[in-house]
């Protein structure tokens, strides 16, 4: 087995956890909010910031470097946009995403969680926080499954 393979499956995995983590969470929450019991939401807010600070923050980490020593085994160009056009996407996209999700969308589930340990899940900022959540975390999906048809198809 070469090298790169190794590196290859591990950016996979990392993408294909990152991905599905961040579907399965937002399902998972949407449902408990859906039942309008405050122990339930409380619980699925909990632990969805335990499993984004966990199992997201990791696969993201290990798609971000797995991709980087792929890069070094490989001797391909970093962030040129000539030399072969799908892979400056993956780089630039794919570091854009991390770092939202870094930034924003981690941080955030930490954030809903405190509001829903304190009761306010029928507070005007919980479901703001809610909406704003939803729609980055969509886009980070989004980019993610963009990133993932680029490798693909490698355009």
């Amino acid at each position: 087995m070469r090298v790169a393979g190794i590196w290859i499956f591990l950016h996979l995995l990392g993408t294909a956890f990152w991905l599905g983590g961040l579907f399965v969470l937002s399902i998972w929450t949407a449902r408990a909010r859906g039942t309008g019991e405050t122990q339930i939401i409380v619980f699925a807010h909990s632990t969805a910031r335990q499993l984004y600070r966990g199992l997201v923050l990791t696969a993201a980490t290990l798609t971000i470097v797995a991709g980087a020593i792929l890069m070094i085994v490989t001797q391909r160009p970093w962030f040129r946009p000539f030399a072969e056009h799908w892979l400056f996407q993956m780089q630039v996209i794919g570091l854009i995403t991390f770092l939202i999700t870094l930034i924003y969308v981690i941080p955030k589930a930490g954030a809903l969680a405190r509001l829903a340990e304190r009761g306010e899940v029928e507070s005007p900022e919980f479901r703001a926080a809610v909406k704003r959540g939803a729609i980055v975390g969509s886009a980070v999906g989004v980019l993610l499954i963009y990133l993932i048809l680029l490798g693909a198809l490698r355009f």
